[in-house]
């Protein structure tokens, strides 16, 4: 489905009739699918016999691991009833899983997202959870897989999925610097739109058309110049995702859900078995022209994203008992594994991108004006690396007039009025882009963009205007620093030989409970404290 811009999400609505009947070429009824392992599907087996291993993810720890990770946060796109919370009570670690919980939305919180959706925008009445590994973590030829429980109740509407690693974030980062949908690419590996319980059935909850706890989505949305009228080419003439459907709801267990890409062909599968194939050629000379545009969005490095919604223009109204019946997205692990052709593949087309160097955090004083890449660096003549900074870390989850809240871009190296001089004292995202001179990035492409990018991350710490002060004979806990930042090592000495590992939790996120709060942890340079 369209996950990413207000525009794309908008036109879901044509889209719904179209994904509600999927042929017999695109959905495969698995009656005999457990929790382990799936029947044989009409598709075959994965190709992916033979590979090896290369990555994993199991959760370990007591919280999320920021250095993968980032949330994405607030009402986003497609006019869904959730407000994406970086609270523990929506997104948490716990013996070994991922945890992505609904949670009723305080009253005096709730609102409509009206400057996006006008008249027809839906009650934001429930917080959840959205998080993504972009900036951090890029995939591309190779079968990435995640074993994952999905939630049931009406309107719960669970996403895996993955995005071009160039895309500007609807904008939470300067889009001069990204591409926007679907000109980026969106491949959704998994998706569920949610049917009321079985009890909540028969106390008369009725369920949007087509919806089925048994039945998930796989499906390619990449830019087409007769595509939809939103530019996505998915569905016309036919589509080309997929479905499966199984004889029990994906909330009654664990199922492994994957996506398997080479430069020949896209393969969805359900507990280690194909359930969909898209090949990127076809003899049709108008299809082969949609099939190579798929393939000119589908083929390229994608970050991988994970979210709750609830609600929207293709999942219709949430019910009011997501939040009481426990609706929540588990994940067991995730893991990447590729073929020795796909490795082989995967390194050539990175070889041809170009290399960010010299990405730190970074600290600066109140009222300072700074190129935040000074000293940071591309391998490519004739490129540079342009940034922008967003407030995510000073996200206020609740109690903000009016309910609503969102990220925004407050500095940024190009056609910005905002400049670091003009930050309060605060934790801000650094997101750098290299690119050739003078590119914009937003506005260069309508379709699948073919200008090699590369993206980065840091965190940017504004201190004080008369900086950090401290004892040279005491421990580091001994400087004074804003309200809300604590050293993470207090006993550690101060030593202008290194940087001191610090943590931020806001202090005016005030609904949320401060041991749940989200801590934002970065690097104060050994030369941001005198004494």
């Amino acid at each position: 489905m369209e996950k990413t811009s207000d525009q794309s999400r908008l036109g879901q609505g044509k889209v719904v009739g179209r994904r509600a009947f999927v042929g017999a070429a695109g959905m495969v009824a698995l009656a005999g699918v457990t929790a382990s392992k799936a029947v044989a599907s009409p598709s075959g087996t994965s190709i992916q016999d033979g590979a090896k291993l290369v990555w994993s993810e199991h959760f370990d720890g007591e919280a999320l691991n920021q250095d993968l990770w980032e949330y994405e946060l607030g009402n986003i796109r497609g006019n869904e009833q959730e407000h994406y919370s970086s609270s523990q009570e929506n997104v948490r670690v716990k013996d070994g899983q991922l945890v992505i919980a609904v949670t009723d939305r305080p009253v005096e919180d709730q609102y409509r997202n009206t400057a996006r959706h006008g008249t027809k925008a839906r009650l934001v009445k429930y917080n959840s959870g959205s998080i993504r590994t972009h900036a951090k973590k890029d995939f591309l030829y190779g079968k990435l897989e995640i074993r994952a429980r999905l939630p049931k109740g009406k309107g719960a509407f669970p996403a895996i999925w993955m995005l071009g690693h160039e895309f500007h974030l609807d904008g939470r980062i300067a889009t001069s610097q990204g591409t926007g949908w679907p000109s980026c690419g969106e491949l959704d590996v998994v998706e569920l739109i949610g049917a009321p319980t079985a009890n909540r059935a028969s106390q008369g909850e009725i369920a949007s058309s087509g919806v089925s706890n048994r039945k998930i989505y796989g499906t390619p949305h990449f830019a087409y110049s007769r595509g939809d009228a939103d530019g996505d080419g998915s569905y016309s003439p036919q589509t080309l995702g997929g479905a499966a459907v199984i004889g029990s709801d994906f909330n009654d267990g664990f199922h492994v859900f994957g996506i398997n890409r080479t430069p020949e062909k896209l393969e969805w599968l359900l507990d280690g078995q194909v359930y969909k194939t898209l090949v990127f050629t076809d003899p049709d000379p108008v299809e082969n022209e949609r099939r190579k545009a798929a393939a000119a969005g589908m083929l390229r490095p994608m970050y991988l994203q994970i979210n709750l919604a609830t609600g929207g223009n293709w999942a219709g109204d949430a019910g009011d008992y997501l939040a009481q019946d426990g609706a929540e997205l588990v994940v067991d692990w995730i893991q990447y594994s590729q073929t020795d052709a796909q490795k082989a593949s995967d390194q050539a087309y990175y070889a041809a991108l170009p290399v960010i160097s010299g990405v730190a955090d970074i600290a600066i004083r109140q009222g300072q004006q700074v190129n935040l890449a000074e000293h940071v660096s591309v391998n490519r003549a004739g490129y540079e690396v342009v940034w922008s900074a967003n407030d995510t870390p000073m996200f206020v989850n609740g109690g903000v007039t009016g309910g609503r809240n969102e990220v925004h871009v407050v500095a940024s190296s190009k056609g910005s009025a905002q400049t670091t001089a003009d930050l309060p004292v605060g934790v801000y995202s650094v997101y750098y882009t290299a690119l050739p001179v003078g590119t914009d990035l937003g506005a260069a492409y309508k379709l699948a963009p073919t200008i090699p990018a590369r993206r980065a991350k840091a965190t940017l710490a504004v201190l004080p205007a008369a900086g950090l002060t401290g004892n040279p004979h005491a421990a580091v806990a001994s400087v004074k620093v804003p309200t809300g930042w604590t050293f993470s090592k207090p006993s550690q000495k101060l030593n202008r030989e290194i940087s001191f590992d610090a943590t931020f939790v806001n202090p005016l996120d005030v609904r949320v409970p401060s041991a749940k709060r989200l801590p934002v942890h970065f690097s104060i340079p050994r030369d941001a404290i005198t004494w």
